[in-house]
């Protein structure tokens, strides 16, 4: 280069910074950029045959839109989808798809699946760690097996006493609240129970973790207020992150008061059980979650667990239980009593079954699972509340998935959700109406292959026994000791949002009193 050039240069340099100016030049890069990523993900991007709007083939902004601005309506727009593409794959983000193919979702969600848990959707809420959130198979795979034995179906039923008494102590308040002519909301009401249920097994003899009352207790004000911000954690998840970075003795100070005192009694219950690992001689059918969490972590590191993951981890089953089994069993409440047929036969089944005429009080949970109408309105309520509405994403592995003439490469995010089948006209005919002689039919068992309120295959509920058994007995004592009612105002159709979990938009208020014979002694 010559010395005039050179000389000229940084001159040329000046004027053109100078014209245009940092910010200028910054913008232009950054539409550049933009306008490079869209042209990218319309035209070349790996997901480009398959269908949906273009809001979110371009960006999160069809997400944010429906979730977020709507409040929890992005799963409900999935179904409509699916009719408008004549599709049974449709494409719902940027790298992200929903399917609506039971062949494909058996496929995803089976034992020794091979889709891991999309780790950023699922740790979104500060809850990294959990066993929830666990992303790899194999990981999942070793905390779930320390911890099954507490969640087997044998344990459920030995559960069974103290879930009655519960809900024998829930029943005296819901009847001396009414002969005060007052009301109370189940939703609320019905959670408390879980959480005391849901306690037990976590911390063993606890007490009750909150009182049966006329407002909503701080934990489950807590609770609610988590899960309405979801929706906003999957695009700001460093707001949760926050909690991590600051000083404990801060943090305290900044946390919500029911997760504060919950917090406390986890640590009023662990610290005694982290002195030593658990005895090889323990019933593990027995033991509470937090000791097998305890006695894990001994096997694995031959240390005791960090205090606040155990408080988490806790958190974070009272969060995911509570939610679903307890307002089931008030959507469950509130079909039946809007439909006096259906109650008479729940009530003449119960009235056959004797099941509380063996002189002890205590139900044959054993019997209970063979009582068909019982067990239909359960699943009907499963399907007409759908407890976990929204997506449960997973990433396509290495060999792709192929759904009829779409092929889904590695690393895409794939969702199906149980709201899309079970209101699926074509396997469910009237769909909003609450029927469950559906599960009747002799063919039956076509329907249960779309049932599937706890998810499917080694990554399901954990605690799918459990829940099974509290909405058995739960049913059953309601129905069989008190004479309920629904009060004003009543909703003409249970609606919901996805907070994750189907938060309810209305109140469900009763009135109860006891049935000719029975009394609060019992």
């Amino acid at each position: 280069m010559s010395e005039v050039a050179m000389s000229e240069a940084p001159s040329w340099l000046g004027r053109c910074w100078s014209s245009f100016g940092i910010g200028r030049l910054l913008l232009w890069s950054l539409s550049i950029l933009i306008a490079h990523r869209l042209i990218h993900r319309l035209f070349f991007h790996p997901l480009r045959h398959i269908p949906g709007p273009w809001s979110a083939t371009l960006s999160g902004w069809y997400e944010f839109y429906t979730n977020v601005w709507q409040d929890g309506q992005w799963c409900k727009t999935y179904p409509d989808l699916h009719r408008k593409y004549k599709s049974p794959v449709v494409r719902i983000g940027p790298d992200h798809v929903h399917i609506k193919d039971i062949e494909a979702y058996e496929k995803i969600f089976r034992n020794g699946t091979n889709y891991h848990k999309d780790h950023t959707f699922y740790t979104c809420a500060d809850n990294d760690g959990s066993i929830f959130s666990l992303s790899d198979c194999h990981e999942h795979r070793v905390r779930r097996k320390a911890l099954s034995p507490r969640f087997s179906k044998q344990a459920a039923e030995a559960d069974a006493p103290g879930i009655l008494r519960q809900l024998r102590r829930m029943e005296n308040f819901m009847v001396k609240q009414s002969a005060l002519d007052k009301t109370y909301n189940i939703n609320d009401l019905f959670r408390a129970l879980e959480i005391n249920v849901v306690g037990k097994t976590l911390l063993g003899d606890c007490g009750d973790l909150v009182e049966y009352q006329e407002t909503k207790p701080e934990l489950l004000e807590t609770v609610d207020g988590l899960s309405a911000m979801i929706p906003l954690l999957r695009f700001f998840p460093y707001m949760a992150a926050v909690n991590q970075i600051i000083p404990s003795v801060l943090a305290d100070k900044l946390m919500p008061a029911g997760v504060l005192n919950f917090k406390k009694t986890c640590e009023d219950y662990t610290k005694p059980r982290m002195i030593k690992s658990i005895r090889t001689d323990l019933d593990r059918t027995r033991a509470s979650v937090i000791e097998l969490l305890v006695a894990h972590s001994y096997d694995v590191t031959g240390n005791p667990p960090n205090i606040d993951y155990l408080a988490a981890e806790a958190f974070t089953f009272i969060d995911a239980g509570v939610d679903t089994a307890g307002r089931t069993l008030a959507a469950a409440v509130y079909y039946v009593l809007r439909n006096q047929e259906i109650e008479k036969k729940l009530v003449d089944e119960l009235n056959d079954a004797k099941l509380w005429c063996n002189g002890t009080n205590e139900a044959d949970v054993r019997t209970l699972g063979r009582l068909p109408y019982l067990n239909a309105i359960i699943k009907e309520a499963h399907r007409i509340w759908p407890a976990l509405p929204g997506p449960l994403p997973r990433v396509v592995p290495p060999e792709g998935l192929r759904i009829g003439r779409y092929f889904i490469p590695a690393g895409t995010i794939v969702s199906a959700t149980h709201h899309s089948l079970h209101f699926d006209e074509t396997i469910f005919p009237e769909p909003n109406k609450f029927k469950p002689e559906r599960w009747l039919r002799e063919d039956r068992t076509d329907l249960d292959r779309y049932l599937n309120p706890y998810s499917r295959g080694s990554r399901a509920c954990i605690g799918i026994n459990l829940a099974q058994i509290q909405l058995q007995l739960g049913l059953a004592d309601l129905f069989y000791r008190l004479d309920m009612e629904l009060c004003e105002p009543i909703p003409a159709a249970l609606g919901w949002k996805d907070h994750f979990v189907a938060e309810p938009t209305s109140a469900i208020y009763l009135r109860a009193r006891f049935r000719k014979g029975i009394s609060c002694s019992e």
